[in-house]
């Protein structure tokens, strides 16, 4: 009777350890692969969802609409040929030496520079000392670096003399839209405006249809977990997504200036107050659905092969200029991993809803 007593005070002692109120100990369930996905979602008939949104097209309005854009912001400058002093709006070519202390510093002169007045593009206080200025006039502008000179900051709150020579003036106009203009653009494979077209045309439906296909992802996993019970996701994976958020939140409130708490509750709503449950809210959320991917994943077969890491990782080190040694050494390999097949799984729903849809439309 004793031994009996002994063993079912283990037994429980086991069995509250385990189910902790009756929920299982699922801290260490860190990364997809710890775990089946399966047991954590049920999912619906991914492959019959209907979404609603619309395929992009291209019309020649829009085409025009941007070969405008490329008019307005790539002006010719037109020489004035009246006699008369520079003006706000003008075009002012210039020659101009920066001394400090009566010696030319680096970087403080340039010759035949093309200086729109009342652009801002100079320090405060010079291109006004130019308005007025003669063709041919030659003139000292007496000014100070701003402080703080974010430019140069050895040159902040500093005082400088510029001798500015100007010697023509211009006003900017809209360019004409012609054979010598889109040459003058250096697009590989225009050499007329009807090449340009083309490639304006072949630029925008790109453009459109990579955002309708990120769209149309964002879409799919939003009506796919409508039709997808969850259990609640495992605790690791919450917590290692949680410290990633934050992570994420605080690198950019640093960057805005401004306090992780109210970069939280700006982006991710909520209060400031609140921040640290908002976070943990997105993470568990950003844990279903990764989990709900990796459970089709696993219903499809879909895996990420060696190859696939193997190139993905060389294109991003290359973009940052790393090696693939220490490209991999400074990101979580797991979580990379985890990443690439949640996309591949995207890509895969896209493809498949693509085509039955395309069927529906044809039958």
């Amino acid at each position: 009777m004793k031994r009996k007593a002994i063993k079912a005070g283990i037994c429980l002692i086991v069995m509250l350890a385990l189910t902790a109120c009756g929920k299982k100990d699922t801290s260490e369930l860190v990364y997809l692969k710890d775990f089946d996905a399966g047991e954590y979602v049920t999912l619906g008939d991914y492959k019959n969802m209907k979404l609603d949104i619309e395929t992009p097209t291209v019309t020649d309005e829009d085409v025009e609409s941007n070969i405008d854009l490329y008019l307005q912001y790539m002006p010719v400058t037109v020489p004035i040929t009246e006699e008369r002093a520079a003006a706000l709006g003008d075009v002012a070519n210039i020659d101009f030496v920066g001394k400090m202390d009566g010696v030319a510093f680096d970087g403080g002169s340039g010759s035949g520079f093309d200086l729109v007045l009342g652009s801002g593009s100079f320090i405060e206080g010079f291109e006004d000392g130019v308005v007025g200025m003669e063709i041919g006039e030659t003139k000292d502008l007496n000014l100070t670096f701003p402080d703080p000179y974010t430019t140069n900051p050895d040159l902040s709150g500093k005082p400088v003399v510029f001798t500015v020579t100007l010697n023509s003036l211009g006003t900017q106009e809209p360019a004409q839209l012609n054979d010598e203009f889109v040459t003058g653009l250096g697009i590989e494979g225009c050499s007329n405006v009807d090449e340009f077209k083309v490639y304006i045309y072949d630029n925008l439906l790109n453009s459109r249809m990579e955002q309708y296909k990120q769209s149309k992802k964002n879409l799919i996993v939003t009506e796919l977990e409508k039709i997808t019970t969850f259990e609640e996701a495992p605790e690791g994976i919450v917590n290692r997504m949680s410290d990633t958020m934050l992570d994420y939140v605080s690198y950019y409130a640093q960057l805005y200036g401004t306090e992780v708490a109210d970069y939280t509750a700006s982006v991710y709503g909520g209060t400031a107050q609140e921040y640290e449950e908002t976070i943990r809210q997105q993470a568990s959320q950003m844990a279903q659905r990764y989990i709900m991917l990796a459970a089709v994943a696993d219903k499809e077969k879909i895996a990420l092969s060696d190859t696939e890491l193997d190139e993905q990782i060389a294109q991003d080190a290359a973009s940052y200029n790393y090696s693939v040694e220490e490209y991999t050494a400074n990101i979580d390999l797991d979580s990379y991993k985890e990443d690439l097949l949640v996309e591949k799984t995207l890509d895969y729903l896209y493809e498949t809803i693509e085509d039955a849809q395309g069927e529906d439309t044809q039958q």
